[in-house]
């Protein structure tokens, strides 16, 4: 996933970095890195932001289980 892609998911859900940060549990330097392509999520992350983009809902209560 590219950090284009991940922006694009991230606005589609209508999330703020903040609220992306918080649902993957980790910092929001890190989304903002994962954006700006200076950081890679890791495998976990990768496969909770396919989970969140083949969710295909906008405006959604999102919590994942870990």
């Amino acid at each position: 996933m590219t950090p284009e892609d991940i922006k694009t998911l991230r606005e589609h859900t209508e999330m703020t970095q903040v609220q992306m940060a918080q649902l993957f549990r980790v910092p929001p330097t890190d989304v903002m890195a994962w954006e700006n392509g200076t950081l890679e999520p890791d495998s976990d992350e990768l496969a909770l932001l396919e989970r969140l983009r083949t969710s295909g809902s906008t405006k959604k209560r999102y919590k994942f289980n870990k």
